[in-house]
């Protein structure tokens, strides 16, 4: 086998390695959470509610 050849051959497979942990890498980002239009209430500890929070989500 020729010299120059198993040089190309082995630079072809660890740029394929490297471009294979860059997908890898990149596609293990968790997506974002779509949002949830929505009424929240938060009460204190006798069950009163304390605070209402509403989310209006604009796309």
């Amino acid at each position: 086998m020729n010299l120059r050849a198993r040089k190309w051959r082995l630079a072809i497979i660890i740029a394929l390695a490297v471009l294979a942990g860059y997908v890898a890498w990149r596609t293990q980002t968790p997506k974002e959470q779509p949002c949830v239009p929505g009424r929240e209430e938060v009460k204190d500890a006798s069950g009163k509610v304390v605070e209402i929070q509403t989310r209006t989500c604009f796309d």
